[in-house]
């Protein structure tokens, strides 16, 4: 009897702290997710006016446009040496 109670208290501990592990991730993933969601706003430069536009977009999507522009300067300095890819669209 000894043997299992001991097998049984070897397993209860071993679930309640591979639960607690995967309560510290998913916290950690969540703040993570929570900080690519905040908004953040920039005034741009608007062409042919003075005045700035105020635009609001969350971190994750002002990455995206980022990594957008960069991969359209490079498509476009490609193109000026006449190095594109025959293969993209």
């Amino acid at each position: 009897m000894t043997i299992f109670k001991l097998f049984g208290v070897i397993m209860l501990t071993l679930f309640l702290s591979l639960a607690l592990a995967g309560d510290a991730a998913a916290a950690t993933g969540d703040a993570q997710s929570a900080k690519e969601d905040k908004v953040v706003c920039r005034s741009e430069a608007v062409l042919g006016s003075k005045i700035p536009e105020r635009i609001c977009r969350t971190k994750r999507e002002w990455k995206q446009v980022e990594e957008e522009n960069a991969l359209q300067l490079q498509n476009r300095s490609n193109y000026s040496r006449g190095t594109q890819n025959r293969n993209d669209p």
